[in-house]
């Protein structure tokens, strides 16, 4: 098999800004894009191949076709023709939501095959950007609800400044809110179900507020405090360094300046490049792509071998895979 391309869901938003459209050169449409949608099988929202004899079908499609060449035996063992794995870009020029996303359970009562755990890795959010993760202290449902009542909720949170290279660890039922100013790639699992707790009261254009989900976020929320959503990592250059490892997925960071060797032959899964810094040459078993910033692509579980070759003094991505 054969690499493959994605067209993204390009989705405008109340709170989105311009980077997304900077980044990919994007000249034409609405000027206020919250999210780009770079691999999705969610359904209802998903990316179609984009070029070459597959182009037009869908993930569900691609792995009724090739199975485990695509996924790997022990992912499409687990998930069938269900893509486990969702990748955005997020540029919110205002401030998201206060939510929390569903784990397996709660989903599964929903008719949903995933929950939602997901991981942030910033990308350029200007000084004095900020976001929540997860509770300040032990927090309780009945201490929730009050909060919400005497309009204290955000003082029960714990909030991080945000910097260029900060990674964010989000398991589902941890309360979080991506603030003003950060843009980022998010990695998370493959849905789209979000309870809003709060949205700081803002209106549509018609003068509506959008929908909170308070009783299904007092049941899904985790009420203890979690110091660990910061993910502490050592940057280097030329090498590739482990962000986030669990159950769900698997993501790495490289900062290349010089070749780079990458060895898949004892992952049993497909890979994922999101790239946002500078453009390289990708060599590996099948042919060879190239791949720039603001680009996403997913290579098949048959491939081996990538060699990257920086064609700009610095390539930067992330790296996203599922073990099975």
């Amino acid at each position: 098999m054969k690499a493959l391309r994605f067209n993204p869901l390009i989705k405008p938003t109340i709170w989105g800004g311009e980077h997304i459209l900077e980044l990919k050169g994007i000249t034409e449409g609405p000027k206020q894009i919250g999210e780009s949608w770079e691999i999705s099988a969610v359904p209802g929202a998903e990316t179609p191949v984009a070029e070459g004899p597959l182009k037009g079908k869908i993930l569900p499609e691609l792995i009724e076709q090739f199975k485990e060449e695509l996924l790997g035996k022990r992912n499409f063992t687990h998930y069938g023709t269900n893509f486990p794995l969702l990748v955005k870009f997020i540029d919110s020029a205002g401030d998201l939501s206060i939510q929390v996303h569903p784990d397996e359970t709660i989903a599964r009562r929903m008719g949903h095959p995933f929950g939602k755990t997901e991981m942030w890795y910033l990308v350029n959010p200007v000084p004095g950007a900020s976001l929540y993760a997860g509770f300040r202290t032990n927090f309780s449902a009945r201490s929730y609800v009050q909060s919400l009542k005497d309009g204290t909720l955000t003082n029960h949170l714990a909030r991080h400044e945000s910097h260029p290279g900060d990674c964010f660890f989000i398991p589902a039922g941890c309360i979080h809110s991506i603030g003003a100013g950060n843009f980022l790639i998010e990695i998370q699992q493959s849905s789209d179900d979000t309870f809003r707790v709060y949205d700081f009261d803002r209106t549509d254009a018609q003068g509506n507020k959008r929908e909170l989900h308070v009783e299904q976020a007092r049941e899904a929320l985790n009420y203890l405090a979690d110091p660990y959503s910061r993910v502490n990592y050592t940057a280097a250059d030329d090498t590739a360094v482990d962000l986030v490892d669990c159950a769900k997925f698997t993501s790495r960071l490289y900062r290349l300046t010089a070749d780079f060797e990458a060895d898949y032959s004892l992952i049993d899964s497909f890979v994922i490049f999101v790239a946002y810094k500078g453009e390289a040459e990708l060599t590996y078993d099948e042919g060879i792509e190239r791949l720039r910033e603001g680009e996403t692509i997913l290579f098949p579980a048959t491939t081996q071998h990538i060699r990257i070759h920086p064609l700009t003094p610095r390539f930067e991505m992330l790296e996203t895979y599922v073990k099975g």
